[in-house]
């Protein structure tokens, strides 16, 4: 799995900086080209090639690559560059969008539309990126690919030192930069306003352009984002080896496989014991803990042990949909208190206990079971994403020196995985070498809590994850926040805000109110263009009944009853919590206030503010 398809040096010239500085006003009426589509092509760029320039209906579709080059580094000498594309509108209305990536990037997204799906119908010129490399030599760039199976597969293209400083964070400077000049010359007139917004990966190359590259973009909107992928991915490999003892038989490259040890009615169980423990302590059992700062260890493991086969209340019969083996809770709790090296450093973080741990199948996504046990089953094979995209990431693109693994067989990507070793291979995500100068942490993480730069020049952040999503700890971005509040003297929510989404699937999906992309874009516009700060994000579900079942014994019968199917619910500001008020449908959002959760450091591990970084704070 190369690219997740998910739903959702600079030279600072005044031409480069976001016009907001320079700039006063959107132009009310829009404003039309001054040259013709094609004629893009033709324009003086540095270090840029435009290979089409097109006319579309409304729009000019604009493709090209900057810093086209063969490698030296690459053993394969493949071809490398940042593949770009631009969309600007027959009538624009002064708003620039860089669109953030996915997974390893890889392919070029050649008709941007806006990471919220409206943008560029409401006047917006898009942009988007490829990362630095391309996995197909049919894709719109052309003539090269990047990949090598045998040589770290999709990512193979971090063998190439420039290759992995584009993809952590040059591609998307560029990009933008050279994205405001053609717009520039285009129109006649400097973006009045630029803003980024993705998920995921994307989501990590909002939050890298706000700390690297600060003077890009005047409103930033990070989605469950890998902020910091590097110490992410090692949690890939320690939940791996905490189910791996669990598993019956091997895969096809002679790994543990994983899909048997938690079949989808044993996460119903698991979500089931987590609810009981923790959905009335937001005062409405619904099927969403919106305390989940509560919903500590001390509070679930006793409801496990309650679902525990055998020995607890709900039933002996392992895989039966009624109880969990104690091999399985023990693994859930390995897993959820975050990896450790053999003296008990962190290495990550740990996890907020979260209901969406099970997606129901009237309400998929990419969610903890996705990540951590199986996407789409394939006999014999691994699927979880921990174990594709995630297997090649790890040492290729999180060890440095990069370990070169083919993708399968017995030494391959799920081997290094299953025998990745916790004292001496997690600290090469900080690892610097002549042939590699920056390190996974420095080219990839978004880890800075010192602001200062990006507030100063009046910008502003949002960000929304979810409360568990199985790749990226909620935990984790909570407690960034938290230590980013302090640095910046208890004022983070002048410019950054933070909104946490219960049960969602990663980007998405799953039981929860998932779908909030477009009020969270009307948010940001609002709080840069008039300075109108959120409270609250509105977002909907669309199911047309509880994803919970009504029936059966396993769920309180109240959860299907109150869950918010086809309605809204808030989401609050961190650390405040929705809160349902006593009366009304609990499927509108209008019933709910955001308050205070009542604990008096923001979550229930408020004395654990180590994210593991040991020291190499940036």
């Amino acid at each position: 799995m190369k690219r997740l398809i998910l739903p959702s040096t600079i030279v600072t010239t005044g031409l480069l900086l976001s016009s907001a500085a320079s700039a006063s006003a959107l132009p009310a009426a829009g404003v039309a080209p001054r040259l013709a589509c094609a004629s893009i092509a033709g324009l003086a760029l540095p270090d840029t090639q435009i290979l089409s320039a097109t006319p579309k209906t409304g729009y000019c579709n604009v493709i090209g690559i900057i810093n086209k080059r063969t490698s030296a580094q690459d053993p394969d000498h493949f071809t490398y560059g940042i593949g770009f594309s631009l969309n600007l509108p027959n009538t624009w209305h002064g708003r620039f969008e860089m669109m953030g990536g996915g997974g390893s990037d890889g392919s070029l997204n050649t008709d941007p539309k806006g990471a919220a799906g409206v943008e560029l119908n409401q006047g917006w010129a898009i942009a988007a990126d490829d990362g630095g490399h391309e996995d197909n030599a049919a894709n719109a760039v052309g003539g090269y690919q990047d990949d090598d199976a045998n040589a770290g597969g999709g990512q193979h293209f971090a063998v190439d030192e420039q290759a992995r400083v584009d993809y952590g964070y040059n591609g998307i400077a560029k990009t933008a930069t050279i994205s405001k000049k053609i717009i520039a010359e285009y129109y006649g007139l400097e973006a009045v306003y630029s803003y980024i917004m993705g998920c995921s990966n994307g989501g990590r190359d909002a939050m890298v352009a706000s700390q690297k590259s600060p003077w890009l973009f005047d409103g930033v909107v990070a989605q469950n984002p890998g902020f910091n992928l590097p110490q992410a991915a090692i949690a890939e490999a320690w939940n791996e080896q905490a189910l791996a003892p669990l598993a019956t038989s091997q895969d096809v490259n002679g790994q543990p496989f994983i899909p048997d040890t938690f079949p989808s009615q044993d996460l119903a169980v698991a979500s089931a014991a987590i609810l009981s423990a923790c959905d009335a302590l937001d005062g409405l059992v619904d099927g969403l803990i919106d305390n989940y700062h509560a919903c500590t260890k001390q509070k679930v493991f006793p409801a496990l042990a309650a679902f525990t086969c055998g020995t607890g209340t709900h039933g002996s019969t392992p895989h039966g949909g009624t109880c969990l083996t104690s091999g399985q809770v023990d693994a859930l709790k390995k897993i959820y208190a975050g990896p450790t090296n053999s003296k008990g450093k962190r290495l990550y973080s740990d996890w907020f206990w979260d209901a969406g741990i099970w997606a129901p199948p009237s309400a998929p996504g990419l969610g903890w079971a996705a990540w951590n046990v199986v996407t789409a089953p394939v006999p014999g094979v691994n699927t979880a994403a921990n174990l594709t995209l995630g297997a090649g990431a790890l040492p290729m693109i999180f060890t440095t020196p990069p370990v070169v693994t083919p993708v399968n067989g017995p030494n391959g990507q799920g081997a290094f995985v299953f025998h990745y070793n916790f004292d001496t291979d997690a600290p090469k995500i900080f690892t610097e070498t002549k042939a590699y100068p920056e390190s996974s942490m420095d080219f990839m993480a978004a880890v800075s809590t010192d602001l200062h730069p990006f507030k100063s020049r009046g910008s502003k952040l949002i960000i929304s994850s979810s409360v568990n999503d199985g790749i990226f700890s909620g935990a984790s971005i909570a407690r960034w926040y938290r230590n980013m509040d302090r640095r910046m003297d208890g004022r983070a929510e002048d410019f950054a805000r933070l909104f946490m989404v219960p049960n969602m699937a990663h980007c998405g999906g799953g039981p929860a109110t998932s779908d909030f992309a477009v009020n969270e874009l009307n948010a940001i516009t609002a709080w840069v263009e008039t300075g109108t700060a959120p409270d609250r994000i509105v977002a909907a579900n669309h199911n047309t009944a509880s994803p919970f079942p009504a029936t059966g014994g396993l769920f309180d019968p109240r959860i299907a009853t109150n869950f918010p199917a086809g309605g809204t619910r808030p989401l609050c500001v961190y650390p405040k919590i929705a809160k349902y008020k006593g009366s009304g449908m609990t499927n509108d959002a209008a019933n709910f206030a955001c308050v205070d959760n009542g604990l008096p450091h923001g979550d229930g591990d408020h004395d654990d503010d180590d994210d593991g970084l040991d020291g190499h704070r940036h």
